[in-house]
């Protein structure tokens, strides 16, 4: 496989994967779905400039293509997570596909079969299945991250409508919010710090769900890691949920913009704390801690941050929390302009960054677990 065939291939899995993301959080006939789509296609029909099909196969939870391994990075590691899903170990296109059995691809990738299910070939697509079952109460056949597919698919509408209806300044359905977060804490307690690792996994597009859902398991980590349980966890996870719903009020011209943002817009940007905070200060049962939070999220620990207070101000250690959890996201996401980083490059970042961007004593316990994390403690 040349060096040209590896990206074209990496580039068709990144959008394969984030129009099953889409597909998932929305529907399949979403616009960004059949954007993503068309951009899918056009990388395949590359690689059969070079290749008389593309077949992929999964060895070891290795992913081969060409007879070599394919360099591993989070799409591959979803890519293979969701066609092991389904007991497809082998998938093999052909030259001559038309956007419609891509859709299907698509639409396969992003549902959670409840039952061992044989999927159905298309007339360029063409599986290799193996029998995956499902049995109730029988955690050997599911891992951590499916535990936490099973919350997402469960979740996901509900988190959508209500961050519609904040888009809509209608009233925010704080129980739904409470509800989701419950579910991750009573999740964290079965299987403890390997929801930490699961987190950078699902960044798969930058869409307020997976980014607010992020911020909330990695500020849940955090909160275990210094002791903190009952109530106050409970209220650190809502407060990571809400902490960006003030963007709900920036127009998404702004928000969904590649490039550097100008002067005005970035002003306009730097708005949405204070809306956010605003907006929760007004809703009936929103924790106090939610309304600090997005207020603070951006202010940095050395004070140079936004918004700046007119008064000296000390932020309150969730805030610190959600902007560690906020910087980590960021450099673990896949984004337009800039491939994530490496969990090694990520840490002595952060290390740089403690004492005036982060808090230096939370950055150090973060890492802390990071470092467990990757040593397979």
């Amino acid at each position: 496989m040349t060096p040209t065939s590896q990206q074209q291939l990496q580039r068709f899995i990144r959008l394969l994967t984030t129009a099953a993301a889409n597909a998932a959080l929305y529907h399949l006939e979403h616009l960004q779905v059949a954007r993503l789509c068309r951009r899918a296609l056009d990388e395949l029909n590359g690689l059969f400039n070079n290749h008389s099909d593309v077949t992929l196969k999964i060895i070891d939870n290795q992913l081969i293509f060409d007879n070599q391994p394919v360099t591993h990075n989070l799409a591959i590691q979803r890519l293979v997570a969701a066609l092991q899903l389904h007991g497809i170990s082998h998938l093999q296109i052909e030259p001559g596909i038309y956007s419609e059995e891509l859709l299907g691809l698509i639409n396969t990738l992003s549902k959670r079969p409840e039952k061992y299910i044989d999927l159905a070939a298309s007339e360029h697509i063409h599986f290799g299945q193996i029998e995956v079952r499902y049995r109730q109460g029988d955690n050997s056949y599911r891992s951590t991250e499916l535990l936490l597919a099973d919350i997402e698919c469960q979740e996901a509408d509900r988190f959508m409508d209500v961050y519609q209806a904040v888009q809509k300044k209608q009233q925010l359905d704080l129980s739904g919010i409470a509800g989701m977060v419950s579910n991750f804490v009573n999740a964290f307690s079965d299987h403890s710090d390997s929801f930490l690792a699961i987190a950078p996994l699902r960044s798969m597009d930058e869409y307020t769900y997976t980014h607010s859902t992020n911020i909330c398991l990695l500020n849940l980590a955090q909160a275990r890691q210094l002791g903190i349980e009952g109530q106050m966890l409970s209220e650190i996870g809502i407060a990571a949920m809400l902490h960006d719903v003030g963007k709900m009020f920036i127009s998404p011209e702004i928000l969904g913009k590649t490039e550097a943002l100008n002067e005005e817009e970035w002003q306009i940007m730097q708005q949405h704390p204070r809306l956010g905070a605003e907006y929760l200060l007004g809703t009936p049962g929103v924790p106090r801690l939610a309304v600090v939070t997005a207020f603070e999220h951006h202010m940095r620990y050395d004070g140079k941050g936004y918004p700046q207070p007119d008064r000296p101000w000390q932020m309150n250690l969730c805030s610190h929390m959600t902007a560690i959890s906020d910087t980590y996201d960021a450099m673990r996401t896949h984004r337009s302009y800039e491939e994530p980083l490496e969990l090694d490059q990520i840490i002595n970042t952060m290390l740089d960054l403690a004492g005036n961007k982060l808090h230096p004593q939370l950055t150090y316990s973060f890492l802390q677990v990071l470092n467990g994390l990757e040593a397979g403690t």
